[in-house]
């Protein structure tokens, strides 16, 4: 019988990073959780049992990530998945507000993926699911520094799948579009944002965090075993748009 798959799910206490953790749980792997917030980690672990493995990391400090990849060990599958957003167009944004949504979206993620493929390659095998967005193709207004550090995302994508996959290590992404999550609760809140929204979306609906964690699932099985550096949009059809 094969041992569960280890799988490592960054940002796992926020809403999509929760349905990832579900559904993995599913499919029968065994999940290790990392997230800044250590009281959310903590809420989770006994809601999910005190088996799950969880790590308490800085994904904007290089130094936090390089201890995480040295706690986790080996991993079979590594949701890359943390990052946060900023609603300021590029001329509001504050230098600050720059290097801090590009060092977590980008930066952040690149290291991480790099330390977690070391050990994937050395064994031959492993997944590495990069999560972007729908803006990533389309940019979006008021989100300029958020949509750069997630188009950068899909070429890093792009780039480590070509270097990684001669030695076993797939790279995939997926861009969710409009998800039905906490970080979009302020958009949906009224019927006028709400219609002005869908009005974006042909299949005429926001998408949910479980379509994009059945996805990821999909994506990290042997079912997809070929698709190797494409960033697969699941947004409704608004890229279409």
């Amino acid at each position: 019988m094969n041992s569960p798959r280890r799988v490592l799910i960054t940002g796992a206490t926020g809403g999509m990073g929760q349905a990832f953790v579900a559904a993995f749980l599913a499919a029968g792997d065994a999940v290790v959780l990392a997230d800044k917030s250590a009281a959310a980690l903590s809420t989770m672990k006994r809601r999910l049992g005190a088996a799950i493995e969880t790590h308490v990391y800085d994904q904007a400090d290089a130094v936090s990530i390089r201890h995480l990849v040295s706690a986790v060990r080996a991993v079979d599958v590594l949701v890359n998945n943390a990052g946060i957003i900023l609603r300021k167009t590029l001329l509001d944004s504050t230098d600050a507000d720059v290097q801090r949504v590009v060092a977590i979206n980008l930066t952040g993620p690149i290291l991480l993926a790099r330390g977690i493929a070391k050990s994937m390659i050395r064994k031959g095998s492993g997944v590495v699911i990069n999560i972007s967005s729908q803006h990533a193709f389309t940019g979006a207004l008021a989100r300029g520094v958020y949509s750069t550090t997630k188009a950068g995302m899909v070429q890093f994508t792009r780039v480590a799948a070509r270097e990684w996959a001669p030695c076993g290590v797939r790279v995939v992404g997926i861009a969710p579009g409009v998800t039905d999550t906490p970080m979009l609760t302020d958009s949906l809140s009224s019927p006028a944002s709400r219609a002005k929204i869908l009005s974006t979306i042909p299949l005429g609906r926001v998408g949910t965090p479980d379509e994009v964690a059945a996805l990821a699932v999909f994506l990290a099985s042997s079912a997809a075993g070929s698709i190797v550096g494409h960033t697969v949009v699941s947004d409704g059809g608004s890229v279409l748009v």
